[in-house]
């Protein structure tokens, strides 16, 4: 059983008895809604980042943290098309591993995908991360390449272990190549679920280098530990505390928090072209999740926000709301060339709404 389904489980029985599912919260069709636009076929893109000239997105099929194998996908954004990047049969491992160097063999088929980052390294070449519940718990290091028309193609070249007794959310990474994640919960410790429903402490942030493995990133403590963002120069993480609804502004030199912002159910962030970081925020209530996650061939359409925070002041605004079909429970939020591709981890589909449905003015 999912992890998190089991805490759901826990909850609806002690918080939520006779509690009635809100209208449009289990979606079937694939239609769209006014401007809304829904791309069906796919497992639960649950993160989402653009490759290098824009034609294309790459998509982590989220699997339910482990309990079903996902893809990584190339979207094409001119016609919406998609194929799979990896698993592919017949890739030749690389003559040089990165990562620990206990990592020899890539997940193959039995990858399960979760969050994301691609990030171009000092000597100028593109790595994609992406955290694996399938097989094992790890990130697992892609090389991105695309060719003369933008296409991309990954190049698995190895995976880092995180610290023991840890489930993982969300994965940044370094020019120099050092790695940051998000521990949700300690998954043999059943109180750490728990006390993750609950809103205590149960996850934090970790930090991985090849000349010093992994190590933690001091007060970063927090109830269900969710995405991660890091700035463009590199000086500060925004950390997701899910339960604790808040995100953190944390400065990797000084090693502690700087700064805070109320949103709730924080999910994953991405910046905006304007530099504000736009986070996915979700209204998701046990009963709800628990009905939607009993058929993975739902779509959920719990209700959801999304957030522009300012990363200077860290004042934060609504910009967008949605909740019932063409889809809910957002985990993401991409701007790109006029429209946003929104993912979401429970159900079979992108949402990707124009630009024009979101309030960007500041006043």
């Amino acid at each position: 059983m999912n992890p998190l389904r089991g805490i759901a489980l826990l909850g609806a029985a002690l918080f939520l008895p006779g509690c009635s599912l809100p209208d449009g919260t289990l979606i079937t069709d694939c239609v769209d809604r006014g401007d809304l636009h829904p791309v069906c076929g796919m497992q639960s893109p649950e993160d989402i980042a653009i490759v290098p000239g824009g034609d294309y997105l790459l998509l982590s099929e989220l699997g339910s943290i482990g309990e079903r194998p996902g893809r990584i996908l190339a979207f094409n954004v001119n016609d919406e098309s998609w194929r799979p990047l990896y698993p592919v049969a017949g890739k030749p491992l690389p003559a040089m591993r990165q990562g620990d160097t206990g990592c020899t063999d890539p997940p193959g088929a039995a990858l399960s995908p979760h969050g994301s980052h691609l990030v171009q390294l000092d000597d100028g070449s593109w790595r994609y991360l992406v955290v694996n519940h399938g097989g094992r718990e790890a990130v697992e290091i892609f090389a991105l390449e695309t060719a003369e028309n933008n296409e991309p193609s990954l190049q698995w070249q190895g995976c880092l272990f995180p610290a023991g007794n840890t489930v993982m959310n969300d994965v940044v990474g370094l020019r120099n190549g050092d790695v940051i994640y998000t521990r949700m919960y300690h998954p043999d410790d059943l109180l750490g679920k728990l006390r993750a429903l609950l809103g205590f402490e149960s996850g934090d942030v970790w930090r991985w280098s090849r000349a010093t493995g992994t190590r933690l990133l001091p007060g970063t403590g927090g109830s269900l530990t969710n995405g991660i963002e890091i700035s463009a120069d590199e000086r500060f993480i925004f950390i997701n505390q899910y339960m604790d609804k808040e995100i953190q502004k944390y400065d990797l030199a000084a090693q502690e928090v700087v700064g805070r912002a109320p949103v709730a159910n924080a999910d994953n962030s991405a910046w905006a072209p304007g530099g504000e970081l736009w986070v996915a925020s979700q209204s998701l209530e046990a009963a709800s999740y628990l009905a939607c996650t009993g058929d993975p061939a739902v779509t959920c359409g719990t209700a959801f926000d999304i957030v522009a925070l300012d990363p200077e002041t860290m004042e934060s605004r609504v910009i967008f709301q949605h909740q019932g079909p063409p889809m809910g429970a957002a985990t993401v939020a991409i701007p790109h060339r006029g429209k946003v591709y929104i993912g979401s981890f429970l159900g079979d589909r992108l949402l990707v709404v124009p630009m024009s449905e979101f309030t960007l003015s500041k006043n």
